[in-house]
């Protein structure tokens, strides 16, 4: 079992080695055109799934080699999109490339110039640092080694940090699989589902919200594990995984109930025991570690700007952006099938409704390409059969408390922070509430609990629309993203 986790951390290591590498050998090189770019990128992605084949029809094809050929897929697209995209296309928030930007870009550059936080909380300055910090401390020594004078490249570098963040939770999707006991080819089509989702690549972006949902995947496993075993280390990796988590984004706070509420659980069983006195001292630790740590930055900001705890910088209401002047039940309570239909991507100031939002942006994000139109359909059409198994899977799960404690608590996670999400859109009904880029954290416990019921209902429909539909969806997703420019 420790060789399995040093290999693992080995993996995670190597995962960043060769993102920075990529990225350095990109900027060295500096194409103009990205075409052939794009067409190696599917090349290799067909010949891993060619290999496969090959592989099937000799009955060597293992369920280890299958997922380990689907994780490489899944590398190279969110490797290559992050490449070929610049920092500054389909980005959001980055404002100016200067110092007093205010936006992302700002961020990082106050931090490299003045080597120090922002003196102010304008606009994306309010955020939390961890994410710039690290993008910071990436970028510098690279554009300094490259010579890099440009603010656009010396940003640009920090799209690193999210490539790496989202390699890393394709590789944790095994995990998952494992943590619930998902074997075989549903083990497969829910790495498959992560591995081609485009919300991972559209993530690789210059924002925290990548980070983000790494912290949240490493917050989830280690629950699950300290459910199992509530020893020291569990505790403490737990301790550190929120405090950095809520010096990204505060909005992992959601999460840190569901984890609070299984430690309240756990805690309740063993006064039932009679041997609650280990959990007393490891609560006290893990608030040491983790308050401090996710809360100094939001301290800071409220005795220097009188900003209030869990602040979002907000959107007023005769804004283009602001939704709410539809009713509650158009945007919350059911999809807008038509809307499907009418429009694949996000039509960003029009758009009103949570859930049709959700699937197009997970899809496409904010923006619309010129490509072939059966493509974003056929995309489209994939990912609504996707999303049949994985909301059943995590309506089912969320029923299992007594079958499967593991898949309970991973429909828990779930539901708890889907509901916050619901929350925050009434809150501030915006259309940019409503983007998958603040939701990727539940496409790989969705994936697996997905699979996990089809698993055990193999012989019903659902379960073959799962199988059927990855492969659709792994299909349209390299198309689409080896397609735009």
């Amino acid at each position: 079992m420790k060789l399995v986790k040093e290999k693992k951390i080995i993996q995670y290591a190597a995962v960043f080695v060769i993102v920075t590498f990529a990225y350095l050998m990109w900027r060295l090189i500096s194409p103009a055109e990205t075409t052939g770019f794009r067409v190696a990128m599917g090349i290799l992605v067909g010949l891993a799934g060619i290999t496969d084949l090959v592989l099937l029809k000799k009955k060597q094809l293992t369920t280890d080699r299958l997922v380990a050929s689907i994780m490489f897929a899944g590398l190279v697209m969110r490797i290559g999109y992050m490449l070929y995209t610049p920092g500054a296309v389909r980005s959001h928030d980055m404002w100016e490339f200067e110092k007093d930007g205010y936006g992302h870009a700002g961020y990082i550059l106050t931090l490299i110039e003045d080597k120090m936080l922002p003196q102010t909380n304008t606009r994306q300055y309010y955020q939390q640092p961890f994410y710039y910090i690290l993008s910071a401390l990436v970028s510098a020594p690279i554009n300094s080694f490259l010579g890099g004078h440009d603010n656009e490249l010396i940003v640009d570098t920090g799209k690193i940090i999210s490539g790496v963040a989202s390699c890393i939770v394709l590789l944790m999707t095994d995990s998952f699989c494992k943590e619930a006991g998902l074997k075989d080819k549903y083990r497969a089509a829910a790495v498959g589902f992560v591995a081609f989702c485009p919300a991972f690549y559209l993530s690789e972006r210059i924002t925290p919200d990548m980070l983000c949902t790494l912290l949240m995947t490493i917050a989830l496993i280690y629950t699950l594990r300290w459910y199992r075993s509530p020893d020291w280390k569990n505790t403490i990796i737990l301790a550190f995984t929120y405090g950095l988590g809520v010096m990204t984004k505060l909005s992992i706070g959601s999460l840190a109930m569901f984890t609070a509420g299984v430690f309240v659980w756990k805690f309740v069983e063993a006064v039932k025991e009679k041997k609650f006195g280990s959990y007393i001292p490891k609560f006290i630790v893990f608030g040491m570690i983790s308050l401090p740590l996710g809360l100094w930055y939001s301290v800071r900001n409220y005795k220097r700007f009188d900003q209030p705890f869990g602040y979002v910088l907000e959107i007023p209401k005769d804004h283009s952006l602001y939704t709410g002047d539809h009713s509650f039940f158009q945007r919350i309570i059911l999809p807008d099938l038509p809307n499907f239909v009418t429009e694949p991507y996000a039509e960003v100031f029009e758009d009103y409704n949570l859930w049709t939002y959700m699937v197009k942006s997970s899809l496409f994000g904010e923006f619309k390409f010129e490509v072939p139109a059966i493509v974003p359909v056929g995309l489209m059409i994939a990912a609504i059969a996707l999303t049949i198994p994985a909301v059943t899977g995590v309506v089912k799960g969320a029923f299992k408390l007594k079958e499967n404690k593991e898949q309970f608590l991973m429909s828990a996670a779930v539901l708890v922070f889907m509901a916050s999400i619901v929350y925050f859109y009434i809150k501030y009904p915006n259309g940019c509430s409503m983007d998958f880029r603040y939701m990727t954290f539940i496409v790989a416990p969705a994936a697996v609990l997905a699979g996990k019921y089809c698993a055990e209902n193999g012989k019903k429909w659902i379960g073959t629309l799962y199988l059927a539909a990855v492969p659709v969806y792994a299909l349209f997703s390299t198309l689409m993203y080896t397609m735009i420019k």
